[in-house]
């Protein structure tokens, strides 16, 4: 009965089951379901992280402004500090973005289909959202979307990119165009898989005063626990969300791992290797099974399994300890199912399930 309106009539974001987390102690368990890495942190992360607990202020709040960490992330970017701003994973940042760009009745566009956290996060604020859909194959048309934004004309546009969970890639080129072309709108370019496709927009925030980039630590870095994120964007976009961010949200603990993670990159970069060479074999060992992957990029990739055996298959590996997505909660998507991509030893067993059902169900 308290709630404001937009609250009560919106949908929730649609979580999977956690069911992972109940055999959470087996030491064969594949959580493939949420993008997370499949590996610890670097281990530079573990012993920092121990030197602190044994010998750290636990007591006190956390930095509210670690120079260092934005020193790192500045180095690892490769854009000057008052750029950069860190928050409590990327997912307050959109918050942060909503409470300081929505008010009520604006109209925000989305690239879908995609993580559907930031529409419940506009939404819950009063924004009307609308959709640019993708082609039947997740394909984008650059002149179609243009198109889209004359006719709609947004406040604010989300791109996810790569795109989850089609693995689209948008290319910086024509992000740069629309950017330049519509001045009046926002647009929010969610990084959250860079790493594995190493396309980005970043340096644009040096002369578009209307994007902001948003990134994450929890998928190439494995550092999902500790919920941290960062923006880049213009210097007047970081001291608007700067204004009502609360620096005491960023635990030092996160802070502590964000750094190490930075000054061990070369870890994230071998995983980062892995993954993308697990991920060509499982793509092309899937269509050899017969069915049909989607996208080149993230640490993922999305099939198309008919719907009536899709739920069976889902089952079938749950059983065997290996957690994976369903997509069937969104329209025109009954069809799908996402699967995080690991290393090769990881994805065989997978497969080796895979080629069973199929052949069981065949």
């Amino acid at each position: 009965m308290f709630s404001n309106k937009y609250v009560r009539e919106m949908k929730p974001y649609p979580l999977t089951s956690h069911r992972a987390w109940e055999r959470e102690g087996e030491e064969d368990v594949l959580k493939l379901d949420w993008n997370e890495a499949t590996i610890a942190p670097s281990p530079t992360v573990i012993s920092s992280i121990v030197d602190f607990l044994s010998s750290g202020r636990l007591n006190w709040y956390p930095d509210v402004n670690n120079a260092e960490l934005l020193k790192e992330l500045s180095y690892y970017c490769s854009i000057p500090e008052k750029y950069i701003q860190y928050f409590a994973s990327s997912d307050s940042l959109h918050e942060y973005l909503a409470k300081c760009f929505i008010e009520v009745g604006d109209r925000v566009s989305i690239i879908s289909p995609t993580y559907d956290n930031f529409r419940a996060t506009v939404e819950s604020c009063g924004a009307i959202v609308n959709y640019y859909y993708l082609d039947k194959s997740f394909n984008f048309c650059f002149e179609n979307l243009r198109d889209y934004l004359n006719h709609e004309n947004p406040k604010i546009v989300y791109i996810c990119n790569p795109n989850n969970p089609t693995g689209t890639i948008y290319s910086p080129e024509d992000l740069e165009a629309l950017a330049k072309e519509f001045i009046n709108i926002l647009f929010i370019v969610d990084e959250a898989y860079f790493e594995f496709a190493k396309v980005t927009c970043k340096d644009l925030v040096l002369s578009c005063g209307n994007l902001v980039i948003c990134r994450t630590f929890s998928k190439a870095f494995a550092l999902a626990s500790f919920r941290v994120g960062y923006a880049i964007a213009s210097t007047d976009i970081i001291e608007t969300i700067t204004k009502i961010r609360n620096p005491k949200n960023i635990s030092t603990l996160s802070q502590i791992a964000a750094i190490s993670a930075l000054q061990d990159s070369a870890y994230m970069e071998e995983y980062v290797k892995q993954v993308l060479t697990a991920k060509k074999y499982f793509d092309q060992e899937l269509s050899g099974l017969g069915l049909e992957c989607f996208g080149n990029g993230g640490n993922f990739t999305l099939v198309k399994v008919q719907q009536e055996l899709k739920k069976k298959l889902i089952d079938y590996l749950q059983s065997k300890n290996i957690f994976v997505r369903d997509y069937g909660h969104v329209n025109g998507m009954e069809n799908y199912l996402r699967i995080t991509i690991g290393t090769l030893d990881q994805m065989k067993p997978v497969l080796t399930c895979i080629a069973k059902f199929i052949k069981e169900n065949e």
